[in-house]
């Protein structure tokens, strides 16, 4: 290998020196080259290669991508004469963490142990000399020695020597990234993580506020350190109770949220602990303080002018549609595929948005119907931005001119009861008798399932018609109407399934029982005969991947406040696009 260049002896001199081993900081120290042809041209490219990689749980993954003709990434990787390179630093560089990264690289192309046993003796060497600010470095260095260890079994001693080490001889904070790294990579005998289990509560600093991520982060980890080796998990479970007292120590007020979420989160830790009646007096404390508990709201509003331009946008269309005759427009929203938000379209665009999201940065709590809270994991903040996405669109894109084409339309005369029922009867399988069970009476036998949503549906339009043409009716009352739709829905789902030739029972734990909501919008008839578009809306609509309007019903958790014409309004519409499906008699024959 030729001497290396006087242009280039700067920026060879910069490397050898690298004290950093942050990336970011790597890449400002190195110095720039002149321009240089030749066969240094290449080792010089063949060196910011090099440098181009970055640790990722032990392995050196490239930052250099690109796309092949079929649209494929195809990651760039190192050929003959970069190794020959490769070799030849190895040889004449004097940094350790050069070395490291040369041997490293050389033993993930050629898989020879000699680079390997070089990579591990000269990245442990470099561990020695990272300084105090770039602790955190220290972990993914480890991982490396840990990772190449375990591919190659040699050097087992010394990288369990330098684990060890490593979690006697840090500081707090530093040791829940390393026994992670160690749980990842895990060389240590059942004695030895033993041993670590029996010293991790003593590290926990459980009267140091500025310790409550570390310690959490710290008890987390231990959680599976014991899973793993099958100790009781009450102590770890204990002091998570105990390092919340460091958040509510900050947050004594009964209006701030943060000690209302702690304090739920301390009632679970406690009962996990097996401290029943400590978690009870906390449950308590719980539910007092979700009376007192004030959370700010965030409203956006679209401007004046654009408010005009879809006011303006509704009134055409509604008046379009109110043109036609009443069968025609509970046609047009029992049918028509456009108005409805297209699945696939909303979780490709909800994924894109929140992964350029600030949300990403913090962590996510939300709270259920009863003021309940939970912390997201990240794939569920990912379902919550579908769920809040689709209820936007769907809101902008359809509901609005449907909710406006309803209230205008009971006003001008075009839509009422008598109408609404003529056409369900007419152009909907509601009007179609059928047996309904093997226990039938005569009764049933002149029944249809308009017969179990004529009510609903005639205390909603009636409720209506009070408020908007008697104004007698200060306070709708839509509790009757929407009680009864939606739970009506399942049924009129289920029998729709049994009535196309499917199968609604399903076996648990050895008991045969009937297919949940959820489980009925799964079922393989409603796949086949439901578009993609409708079974969104439903689930939307009814489950817990949206509004979970029927188990909120049927729990009767719902407020006065919930019971709006809106949310009666969507399920009716829930029931014209469920209403509009035809099938092959199956079940009765």
């Amino acid at each position: 290998m030729n001497e290396i260049p006087e242009e280039l002896k700067n920026f060879y001199s910069s490397i050898e020196e690298l004290n950093s081993f942050n990336i970011w900081n790597i890449q400002k120290k190195l110095k720039a080259t002149k321009n240089i042809k030749g066969d240094w041209e290449r080792k010089l490219i063949t060196e910011r290669k090099s440098l181009n990689y970055n640790l990722n749980k032990g392995e050196l993954i490239t930052n250099v991508q690109i796309t092949d003709t079929q649209g494929q990434i195809v990651s760039i990787g190192l050929d003959k004469v970069d190794l020959a390179y490769l070799k030849y630093r190895l040889k004449s560089t004097k940094n350790s963490w050069l070395k490291s990264r040369y041997a490293h690289l050389l033993w993930q192309e050629t898989k020879h142990n000699k680079f390997a046993e070089i990579a591990i003796e000269n990245y442990s060497q470099s561990i020695t000399i990272i300084q105090a600010e770039e602790a955190r470095e220290i972990p993914i260095i480890l991982s490396a020695i840990l990772f190449i260890t375990r591919k190659t079994k040699i050097k087992i001693e010394e990288a369990q020597e330098t684990s060890k080490l490593l979690l006697n001889s840090l500081p707090n904070w530093v040791k829940p990234y390393i026994l992670n790294t160690i749980l990842e990579n895990n060389i240590l005998s059942k004695i030895e993580l033993e041993k670590l289990a029996k010293s991790l509560p003593d590290w926990v600093e459980i009267n140091n506020p500025a310790s409550y991520s570390s310690n959490k982060d710290m008890l987390e980890i231990g959680i599976r350190l014991y899973n793993l080796i099958c100790i009781p998990l009450h102590k770890l479970y204990n002091l998570l109770a105990k390092n919340e007292d460091l958040i509510l120590d900050q947050h004594p007020k009964d209006t701030d949220f943060v000690k209302f979420t702690t304090i739920g989160t301390k009632a679970k830790y406690l009962r996990l602990a097996g401290k029943l009646d400590e978690a009870e007096e906390n449950l308590k404390e719980y539910c007092r303080l979700k009376q007192t508990v004030r959370l700010n709201k965030v409203s956006y509003q679209l401007d004046d002018k654009a408010t005009e331009m879809f006011n303006d946008y509704l009134n055409m269309k509604s008046n379009v549609i109110l043109d036609l005759p009443t069968d025609s427009i509970l046609a047009f929203f029992s049918i028509n595929e456009d108005i409805l938000v297209d699945p696939i379209e909303n979780t490709e665009y909800s994924k894109n948005s929140i992964k350029n999201s600030i949300k990403n940065l913090f962590s996510t709590s939300i709270f259920d119907i009863n003021s309940n809270f939970k912390n997201l994991k990240e794939s569920e903040k990912i379902d919550k931005e579908i769920i809040q996405n689709y209820i936007i669109t769907h809101s902008i894109k359809c509901f609005s001119l449907f909710f406006k084409v309803f209230v205008d339309g009971i006003i001008s005369g075009k839509l009422n009861y008598y109408k609404i029922f003529q056409y369900l009867e007419l152009h909907t399988w509601y009007g179609m008798k059928f047996k309904r069970s093997m226990t039938h009476n005569e009764i049933d036998q002149n029944s249809t399932w308009l017969t179990m949503l004529a009510p609903g549906i005639h205390n909603l339009i009636a409720q209506f018609e009070l408020y908007v043409l008697m104004n007698t009716n200060k306070i709708n009352n839509f509790i009757l109407a929407l009680d009864s739709l939606t739970i009506k829905f399942e049924g009129a789902l289920r029998d729709f399934i049994r009535l196309s030739g499917g199968n609604t029972s399903t076996s648990k734990n050895g008991e045969i029982k009937e297919q949940l909501l959820e489980e009925l919008l799964e079922n393989p008839t409603t796949q086949e005969y439901f578009t993609i578009q409708d079974i969104e809306l439903f689930k939307i609509t009814f489950t817990r991947k949206g509004k979970n309007l029927r188990n909120d019903i049927a729990h009767s958790f719902l407020q006065y406040s919930d019971y709006h014409l809106q949310n009666v309004s969507l399920v009716f519409f829930c029931l014209l696009r469920l209403g509009k499906y035809t099938f092959e008699e199956g079940a009765t024959k």
